[in-house]
C-alpha cells in the first residue's frame, strides 16, 4: 500500500471515529428544534472561521519566512564564510520547522472544514429534506458525502480546467500539496547552500 493510500486510510478512519461518537450521529435523522438548528449554524460558523484563521496565519508566516530567507541568503554572501555557514544552518534548521508548521496548519484546516461540513449536512438535511439521488457519476469534488446534490456552500473547489490534456495533470494537485512541494524546494536549496558553504571551510 502506497504512503497516500495509508494516509487516506488512516484519514478516514479517523473522520469515521469522530462521526461515530459525535453529536452529528446522536442528532442523525432526527427533526431539530429552532434552538438545536442555531447551535449548529454557530458551530458552522466558527468552524469556518478558525479555518480561515489558520489560513490567514500560515499566510501571514510564510510571507515573513520568506522574505527573511532571502533577506538572509543576500546578507550572507558579504560574510566571511564562518558567520555564512551559520546563517545557512539557522535557515536551514527554521526550513524544518517551517515545513513542520505548515503541515499541522494543513490538519489544523482540514479538521475544521471536516466539523463544518458535517454540521451543514445535518442543517441541509433538516431544512430542506434528503432529496433524491441523481443518476451515477454526478458527483464531484465539491459534492458533500451523505448529500445526494451538490451543497449551498463550497468546502471544497474543483480543480481548475485546463484547454489540454497535459494542463488538467498540472491542475490536479491540491493547494497543500503545492504549498509543501513548494516549501520542500526552498529546503532543499537552503540545505545546498550550508552543505556548500560547509565544504568551503574544510
Amino acid at each position: 500500500m502506497s504512503n497516500k493510500k495509508k494516509y487516506d486510510v488512516k484519514t478516514e478512519n479517523m473522520d469515521t471515529y469522530t462521526f461515530e461518537h459525535s453529536l452529528w450521529k446522536r442528532l442523525e435523522g432526527k427533526e431539530l428544534s429552532e434552538s438545536q438548528i442555531s447551535f449548529l449554524s454557530q458551530c458552522l460558523t466558527e468552524n469556518l472561521e478558525h479555518a480561515r484563521h489558520a489560513e490567514n496565519e500560515r499566510l501571514t508566516f510564510n510571507s515573513i519566512f520568506l522574505a527573511l530567507v532571502a533577506g538572509a541568503m543576500a546578507f550572507a554572501g558579504s560574510l566571511e564564510p564562518v558567520m555564512s555557514a551559520a546563517i545557512y544552518l539557522f535557515l536551514t534548521i527554521a526550513g524544518f520547522l517551517s515545513i513542520m508548521l505548515t503541515a499541522r496548519w494543513n490538519n489544523t484546516f482540514s479538521r475544521h472544514m471536516f466539523y463544518a461540513r458535517q454540521c451543514y449536512r445535518l442543517l441541509h438535511i433538516n431544512l430542506f429534506g434528503t432529496a433524491e439521488e441523481p443518476s451515477e457519476g454526478w458527483k464531484s469534488q465539491e459534492h458533500i458525502e451523505g448529500l445526494n446534490e451538490i451543497p449551498a456552500y463550497c468546502f471544497r473547489i474543483n480543480s481548475p480546467m485546463a484547454h489540454t490534456r497535459f494542463g488538467n495533470m498540472l491542475y490536479r494537485p491540491r493547494t497543500r500539496k503545492l504549498y509543501t512541494a513548494f516549501y520542500l524546494i526552498v529546503q532543499l536549496l537552503l540545505i545546498i547552500c550550508t552543505v556548500r558553504e560547509f565544504i568551503k571551510l574544510f
